[in-house]
C-alpha cells in the first residue's frame, strides 16, 4: 500500500473522529488548543522515518525530537489556558530541547561525533541555568539543593546506555 493513502486514511480518520465528536459533545477543545498535536505528529514522523529506512539520516532524529518536545511544550500551553506571555519566562525550555536533540543526535550517531556532545551539554546547561534564573531558584542554598539532585546524574546514564543499546547497535556502516 502506498504510504500517501495511509497518510490521507488517517488524517481522514482523525478529522471526522474529531468532527464527530464535535457534534457530540459541546465541551470538546477547539482547533486553536489542538494545533500543537500537527507539530507533535510530524515529530514522530520523522523518528519514525528514521528508525524504518536503510540509510540512518541522524538530521531526521534532532528535528523528529525538536518537533515533539517542541509540540508537547506548546500542548501544555494551549490546554491549561495558559497565554504565550508564559514564555517570556519559558524561552530558554526551546534551547534545552536543542540540548536535548543534540544528545538524541549524538546517540543515533553512535556516539562517535564529540561535537555534537558539546553542542548537546552547552544547549542543556545554558537552557537549564537561564530557566532557573527566570524562576528565581538561586539563592543562599542553591549548591546544597543542587547536591540533593545526584539521582538526575544516575537516569541521564541509564538514559544513554538504554539509548546507546536500542539506537546505537541498528547503525549500518558505509
Amino acid at each position: 500500500m502506498r504510504k500517501g493513502t495511509v497518510l490521507l486514511g488517517l488524517i481522514l480518520i482523525l478529522v471526522g473522529t474529531y468532527s464527530l465528536l464535535g457534534v457530540l459533545y459541546s465541551q470538546l477543545p477547539g482547533l486553536d488548543r489542538l494545533w500543537p498535536v500537527a507539530v507533535i505528529a510530524g515529530g514522530i514522523t520523522l523518528l519514525v522515518t528514521y528508525c524504518r529506512t536503510p540509510q540512518r539520516e541522524t538530521a531526521r532524529v534532532f528535528w523528529g525530537v525538536a518537533l515533539t518536545l517542541s509540540g508537547l511544550l506548546f500542548f501544555l500551553i494551549t490546554l491549561t489556558d495558559q497565554n504565550y506571555a508564559v514564555l517570556q519566562t519559558w524561552w530558554p525550555a526551546f534551547v534545552a530541547i536543542a540540548g536535548i536533540s543534540f544528545l538524541a543526535m549524538w546517540i543515533a550517531e553512535g556516539f562517535r561525533d564529540w561535537g555534537v556532545l558539546f553542542l548537546a551539554i552547552v544547549s542543556l546547561i545554558f537552557g537549564g541555568v537561564y530557566i532557573a534564573v527566570n524562576l528565581h531558584l538561586f539563592g543562599p542554598n542553591t549548591m546544597q539543593e543542587l547536591g540533593r539532585l545526584w539521582p538526575a546524574l544516575l537516569i541521564i546514564i541509564g538514559l544513554i546506555l538504554l539509548l546507546r543499546g536500542t539506537l546505537g547497535g541498528k547503525r549500518t556502516e558505509k
